[in-house]
């Protein structure tokens, strides 16, 4: 599958390799960057020939200027990425990059001393899972990701309770490219090959550009990575989206994890309010937050983690009557609540005895892609309530009875 030609030739204490591998049945290997340039391509006589059809014969070069290692893509038919960027001349190199050309994607790294300068193993299960059929596919989905902005226009409703009217939309991470069409595909290919923040970003500027078939009167509710520095980057980039759409109404989710931080919370809530952004403590009830951070760094909304709703269940009535008076406090106090998960009418039975002001679940509405125009959203309406007619069932999903009835509210300004 592939073979290296070269001699030792580097003297420089610092050493950099690849971990990577061909097509979708090779397996994961690592070969040192051993001279300088280093040439990868097709030819038997480059210093890492890879037997592929897809890539050239010289297609890359890799070089070595003192302790800093750059790549130049050799005029090849396919081209050189770094890190899902197209290379147009020559790029610098960094410890942990990950650079692809043809069907062959490899992780760079740098060797000092007795190791690699990272916390990286490229023997570890991580590198295996993602240099494997399944990882390479992953990768390479994910590049072509970021690269053509391919998310779909998923969302959730989130509606009231009292009512079963819409509220909002929640955002969710899907595409139609192969091997990351769900967001746990997604993120896992992203933290692999350390893009989860800008893939995070990605989502929210694509949240924001399909909204547009979403009527502006309802809230998009667009979610955070826990890595994402919310004060110093995911704030500007909301900033941003204010001042392109004005009056898009949004909410922005951070992680129960995040809510600790309660003099940064309050600042971020405070910066986001003057650019007419809510703030939601999203999975509350998943991790170790506690009810004391609600009282220190309030939010205009907390969503209950699914986990919690279905212990709910199982609870006693003085149990349900603890939880009611907190979801009390939390009202009075200014933030509506929200239960996540809901499956079932028992489910939606007990969030209504808890007092929950919205609800999100399956129950309600499951994720679903967004039509991009008035007709396609009144079609497939129009199919799902002949379909809930013909099975008798005479709980029409009010949003789709609304859009149907009024099509010319999908379309925002």
């Amino acid at each position: 599958m592939f073979q290296s030609t070269s001699d030792p030739d580097i003297s420089s204490g610092q050493m950099w390799t690849l971990t990577g591998s061909i097509g979708k049945k090779s397996p994961p290997f690592t070969v040192r960057v051993d001279r300088t340039p280093f040439r990868v391509g097709r030819r038997p006589d480059v210093e890492l020939s890879l037997a592929s059809p897809v890539v050239s014969g010289t297609h890359v070069l890799l070089m070595c200027r003192g302790e800093t290692l750059w790549v130049r893509d050799a005029d090849s038919t396919n081209g050189t990425y770094l890190n899902g960027t197209l290379i147009k001349s020559e790029a610098q190199i960094a410890d942990g990059d990950w650079i692809e050309f043809g069907d062959a994607t490899f992780r760079i790294n740098r060797l000092s001393g007795d190791g690699p300068s990272s916390d990286f193993e490229f023997d570890s299960q991580k590198t295996s899972d993602f240099c494997g059929i399944n990882g390479q596919l992953a990768v390479h989905g994910l590049n072509e990701l970021l690269r053509t902005r391919a998310l779909a226009a998923c969302f959730q409703p989130i509606y009231v309770l009292a009512d079963n009217e819409i509220y909002g939309y929640e955002f969710l991470a899907r595409s139609a490219v192969s091997g990351v069409s769900n967001p746990a595909a997604m993120f896992a290919a992203a933290e692999a090959t350390g893009q989860e923040i800008r893939l995070s970003e990605l989502c929210r500027e694509c949240a924001i550009d399909h909204s547009l078939t979403l009527p502006s009167t309802v809230p998009v509710f667009l979610n955070t990575h826990p890595r994402e520095d919310l004060i110093n980057g995911v704030l500007p980039q909301l900033q941003d989206i204010r001042s392109r759409y004005p009056r898009r109404i949004l909410v922005l989710e951070i992680h129960e994890a995040a809510v600790t931080e309660s003099e940064m919370i309050r600042e971020l809530r405070h910066k986001l309010a003057a650019v007419n952004v809510g703030l939601a403590f999203d999975d509350y009830g998943a991790g170790q937050a506690r009810f004391r951070e609600l009282i220190c760094a309030p939010s205009d909304y907390i969503k209950f983690d699914t986990s919690l709703i279905h212990d709910l269940m199982d609870v006693d009535q003085e149990q349900r009557e603890f939880f009611r008076t907190i979801i009390n406090r939390i009202r009075t106090a200014g933030a509506m609540t929200i239960a996540e998960g809901v499956e079932t009418e028992e489910m939606a039975l007990v969030c209504r005895e808890m007092g929950f002001d919205l609800v999100q679940g399956f129950l309600f509405g499951r994720p679903a892609i967004m039509a991009s125009s008035d007709r396609v959203t009144m079609q497939v309406g129009s199919a799902r309530i002949t379909e809930h007619m013909t099975h008798g069932n005479d709980r029409l999903p009010r949003d789709l009875a609304r859009r149907v009835k009024d099509p010319a509210e999908t379309v925002a300004s």
